[in-house]
């Protein structure tokens, strides 16, 4: 009979937390940060991130995403200006499913392309020169049981990047994120 309950248990508790796969999209809001560098100085300043991607998950352990972030305009600093980035990113997302739950360990790996700019908003950073990246990140995502959506919170390291209107100043930017989205 124990037998019996165990495997019942172990069936449903796989069903109810199955991994998700296939197509999703989603976006996500959080805190970017932006490591700051001109003429021997340093700073770091901090503002709203916004994230809007699309993937697809081919198994429980590994997915590939395409993605687009804008972090916001940060401090001025140093009279030098207000960096804001905006950032489009391929990656895959490696990770590893703990089992008997709905909570998957992943890292991010891939390359993106990086306009930073000076007091400019996000409309005209679209079309800007952008420099080539790789990128990495760390995070954990959630599988909402007996729904087709996750939730996640990663973290994720642009690279750096000259200021595309400051020759003299780099920037590195990375975020914080907590996203949600939904698999088709």
């Amino acid at each position: 009979m124990l037998k019996i309950l165990y495997g019942i248990f172990l069936s449903t508790s796989s069903l109810a937390f199955a991994d998700l796969s296939g197509l999703y999209a989603g976006g996500g809001l959080g805190y970017g940060m932006q490591g700051i560098s001109a003429y021997g100085n340093s700073s770091n300043a901090g503002s709203p991130a916004i994230k809007a991607f699309a993937g697809y998950q081919l198994t429980d352990w590994i997915g590939a995403e395409a993605g687009y972030t804008y972090i916001t305009q940060a401090s001025n600093w140093n009279n030098l200006g207000a960096p804001s980035t905006t950032v489009y990113d391929i990656a895959a997302t490696p990770g590893f499913s703990i089992p008997l739950t709905p909570v998957t360990i992943y890292a991010r790996l891939g390359i993106d392309a990086v306009s930073s700019n000076l007091d400019s908003a996000w409309y005209n950073q679209i079309f800007n020169t952008v420099k080539a990246n790789f990128e990495w990140g760390l995070g954990l995502k959630v599988n909402i049981p007996a729904t087709r959506v996750f939730v996640r919170a990663e973290y994720i390291n642009y690279g750096s990047v000259t200021n595309n209107s400051n020759s003299g100043m780099s920037t590195t930017p990375s975020v914080f994120l907590i996203n949600a989205a939904y698999v088709f």
